[in-house]
This record gives C-alpha cells, structure tokens and sequence, in this order.
C-alpha cells in the first residue's frame, strides 16, 4: 500500500499556497536558558540561521563549567502544512558513546526541550528522556 497523506493534516487547505515548504526559523532564533538553575542536563542552546539553515549549539552541565555538544544542522517545523512560521525544531547528536535526538517547541515564549538519549556502548546504563524548559 503507498499512502499519498496519513491524516486531514497532511493536506494543504488550498492549492497553490505562496512560500508552502519554506519555514521562518525567527521564533525560535537566540540564546536560550534553562529555568532550572541546578540542572544536570542542558544548560543553553543557541539557534542561529545560517544562509536559510537553522543550526543549534547545545552546552551540558558539567561539573565546574559547561560541556559545549558543537554546532549540528537543525530542522525547523511550523504548526501546520501551510505554515511559514517556526514553532518547532529538531537537531541530532552523535556522541559516539551516546545519539541524542533534541525536538523542541515554543509554548509561548518557552521553548519546552525534549531529549531521546540512547546509548551505544556497553555499560550498564538505560536510554533515558528528559525535558527541560528554557527562556531568552
């Protein structure tokens, strides 16, 4: 079976629309702070656009400064099909040891983090999730 669409959502609501494919990362462009002063997750991302690309930089709590992941390629997304504006985006990470997958959205003028952490070496340590929530 080979689907054209998996729900009404996948349909644009006219034909035609002007810009339909190309997402304004501005939203979600800037330095943002976790809330959580005393976390042990992500402290700070940095969106950029970068010639039409969104791309982030994501930094770790370490135990005496931040671990900065490096610049990757990020994904914008907009609410809808006919959407132009960004609301949400997602970057990946290859750590080697660990694949981080970071989706995030704008609740507001919160962006709420999600991580998907999976391990790929051999020590004894579950894949886990985690959200955080940051601010500009």
């Amino acid at each position: 079976m080979r689907l054209e669409f998996t729900r009404q959502n996948d349909l644009p609501e006219a034909d035609g629309a002007a810009g339909r494919g190309t997402i304004n990362p501005s939203s979600l462009v800037g330095i943002w702070h976790s809330f959580d002063t005393e976390t042990r997750g992500i402290i700070k991302l940095v969106l950029l656009e970068q010639r039409g690309a969104l791309t982030m930089q994501a930094f770790g709590a370490g135990e005496s400064s931040e671990i900065d992941w490096g610049t990757v390629q990020g994904q914008a997304f907009a609410a809808s099909v006919d959407g132009v504006e960004g609301v949400a985006l997602r970057a990946f990470y290859d750590f080697g040891f660990l694949e981080t997958l970071v989706a995030a959205y704008l609740n507001k003028r919160i962006l709420v983090v999600d991580t998907y952490n999976t391990f790929k070496d051999k020590r004894a340590r579950a894949n886990y999730f985690s959200r955080d929530h940051f601010y500009q």
